[in-house]
């Protein structure tokens, strides 16, 4: 799924975008578009750092001895800044080959996932911070809406040809989140887990089959696998992150669930962003 498949009378206004001002200068220019992708980036650093640490806030972990409402006010004019760097160097970067975005279903993905992010962001953690770690019903169900959008978004991620791949990144995000920040005897039984399929499925890829020989068969059980792994890190991320807490300063599992929530949304982001330049549009 993709903008030109749902959009297809849309493809002459698209092509018009790289004939629009200033994209002629930008590209005649041995510099300009170089300088534009650096700046993009350094955004995307300073939006990172931005996200985690309000986000790691309401998981309960890191600056602990701040209260959220004072790292959310911190980080705010940081957060809207690399917001608007972001979308202004976007737009330059996507009118310069505005083809490749619109047949490109990890652009698609991206585009969803950001509203998630931005609903998470600018709404659900600026909510529970500045009430110092209060859920409200309107929080509540900005959260819902979120989740279901970044679920939406995570669904056609990891269905879409060319694009499929990409959602590796977002599980191992999420396995280093719950490894990171689990219990002991998460970490020890996840690592196993994990350990176990990594070795089974390098034997039966490698021994088994031949990569060049059943190409069809390996990737058919590379596919099963990655859904198996999503599988097994939801699960004991939801556990990990929805049980009690014996600190007595320990966040609640809501908030805990929404901060993992929000990295993830934009990690997703930055996944599908990533995937427009390695996917195929199929």
């Amino acid at each position: 799924m993709d903008f030109a498949s749902l959009f297809p009378d849309a493809k002459p206004w698209v092509q018009s975008l790289a004939t629009l001002w200033p994209i002629p200068l930008i590209k005649s220019s041995s510099w300009m578009f170089h300088a534009i992708l650096v700046t993009h980036l350094l955004a995307i650093v300073t939006l990172g750092g931005a996200i985690l640490l309000p986000g790691l806030r309401l998981m309960g972990v890191g600056m602990a001895d701040q209260s959220p409402s004072s790292i959310e006010k911190t980080v705010r004019p940081w957060l809207w800044g690399a917001l608007i760097v972001l979308a202004i160097t976007g737009i330059l970067l996507g009118m310069v080959n505005p083809m490749k975005l619109y047949g490109r279903p990890a652009f698609f993905v991206k585009v969803i996932a950001i509203i998630a992010a931005l609903i998470l962001s600018l709404g659900v953690i600026r909510s529970i911070a500045s009430r110092d770690g209060v859920v409200t019903q309107n929080a509540k169900i900005m959260a819902g809406i979120a989740l279901a959008i970044w679920l939406a978004a995570i669904l056609i991620f990891g269905t879409s040809y060319g694009a499929a791949p990409g959602t590796f990144h977002i599980i191992c995000a999420g396995w280093l989140i719950v490894m990171a920040f689990g219990s002991r005897m998460t970490r020890i039984v996840l690592g196993g887990i994990t350990a176990v399929i990594v070795i089974g499925v390098g034997i039966v890829t490698y021994g088994v089959y031949h990569p060049l020989d059943d190409y069809d068969i390996v990737m058919e059980i590379n596919r099963w696998t990655l859904r198996l792994g999503a599988l097994l890190v939801a699960g004991f991320a939801v556990w990990e992150f929805t049980r009690k807490r014996e600190a007595a300063t320990a966040a609640p599992p809501l908030n805990r669930l929404i901060g993992l929530l929000t990295i993830l949304a934009w990690f997703t982001v930055a996944a599908a962003g990533r995937w427009i330049g390695l996917g195929t549009s199929g």
